[in-house]
């Protein structure tokens, strides 16, 4: 059976927990593909800070974060993107929490308006101001990721400055004022010169790197020839669907965007 996690009502609740998470400069401590941890492991000369996240399988868990990474026997530290493809979803989401809760916690120390240290606030997670009460929560970015589709084809890409010779789905960032379908039609157009038409949203995903929310949609090509940003794409192709090139696992949304294509498309469902 599944352990479920209950995220926290009140962050404050339980600052004694029971199952840790124990992160240090953007690295987890795991065990094998293990990183939620007895709190008898306890390395208390290097914790920064502690959080409550919520219940998992019943038992309180939270986050504590190092000043450095230790050495621990039998331990070693991962990046979150390793244990993508290793760990259970909503275990890897409980990870990008932790990650996230940590990161907005350094980086709010001190007002980003007055320069005013800054404390925690006593019900939600924030931190407050006291001299110009400025209130700071945890940022999520929102973003659009979109499959670009035409007949039997979608349109993949690979993304400049990646290492990876991964095809994916495009992606952008939502801008102040825009809806996700207005970002997604000005994402297309800037990165592959293309107009789309009919949308379908798929879903969405948190996605810890190092806080945006995707939001996933199949779009249809409407017009337009390709012709890739060089600054953002290093290449984008038309593929048939049964032809598809190395894509990201399903545990992404992009490749769910993917395989839900291919499955509509096998099924005359989509277009």
């Amino acid at each position: 059976m599944v352990d479920r996690f209950e995220p926290a009502a009140n962050v404050w609740a339980a600052p004694e927990f029971s199952q840790q998470i124990i992160v240090a400069e953007g690295l987890v401590l795991c065990s094998g593909d293990q990183f939620i941890h007895e709190v008898d492991l306890l390395l208390a000369e290097a914790v920064v800070s502690s959080h409550y996240l919520g219940e998992l399988g019943g038992r309180s868990c939270g986050v504590r974060v190092l000043s450095r990474q230790l050495d621990v026997r039998g331990h070693d530290w991962r990046n979150l993107r390793s244990l993508l493809t290793s760990t259970e979803e909503h275990l890897f989401a409980l990870a990008g929490r932790a990650l996230q809760v940590a990161y907005w916690d350094r980086d709010h120390r001190f007002c980003g308006r007055c320069g005013t240290a800054t404390h925690y606030h006593s019900i939600d997670r924030a931190r407050s101001c006291s001299n110009c009460q400025l209130t700071v929560y945890p940022r999520i970015s929102p973003c659009v990721i979109m499959l670009v589709t035409r007949g039997e084809e979608c349109l993949l890409a690979r993304h400049a400055n990646r290492r990876n010779i991964t095809y994916t789905a495009l992606a952008g960032f939502i801008e102040p004022g825009e809806s996700a379908e207005l970002a997604l039609k000005r994402e297309v157009r800037e990165e592959v010169g293309l107009e789309v038409g009919r949308m379908q949203y798929i879903g969405s995903q948190p996605w810890p790197f190092p806080g945006q929310l995707m939001l996933g949609y199949l779009a249809e090509w409407q017009g337009g020839e390709l012709c890739p940003d060089p600054n953002e794409i290093e290449e984008a192709k038309w593929f048939h669907y049964r032809s598809l090139p190395e894509i990201p696992p399903v545990q992404t949304l992009s490749g769910q965007l993917i395989y839900t294509f291919s499955e509509q498309v096998a099924t005359g469902v989509w277009p």
